[in-house]
């Protein structure tokens, strides 16, 4: 039995992954992505979808301030792809 918990609890190991950048034989993300990873999921299902989304999600991924880099904009544009309703 799924609860809501565990259901959240993989999408933020997943895409905490993502994040972190997937490799084969890694299985967790390291702490800092992980919290970048509550942020991620938590604008992208917010309830408010705008056009500075995409952005926003590269700068909490990269922590760029602005200047993400296109790793972190690849990384950004999967987990919009991928988790939006």
């Amino acid at each position: 039995m799924s609860t809501a918990t565990d259901t959240r609890a993989h999408v933020l190991r997943e895409v905490s992954l993502t994040i972190c950048g997937r490799r084969e034989g890694k299985t967790a993300a390291c702490t800092s992505c992980l919290r970048k990873a509550d942020a991620v999921v938590h604008t992208i299902r917010g309830p408010e979808l705008n056009t500075a989304l995409l952005p926003r999600l590269a700068d909490i991924i990269c922590g760029s301030e602005g200047q993400p880099c296109a790793s972190c904009w690849e990384k950004a544009t999967t987990l919009l792809l991928e988790l939006r309703p």
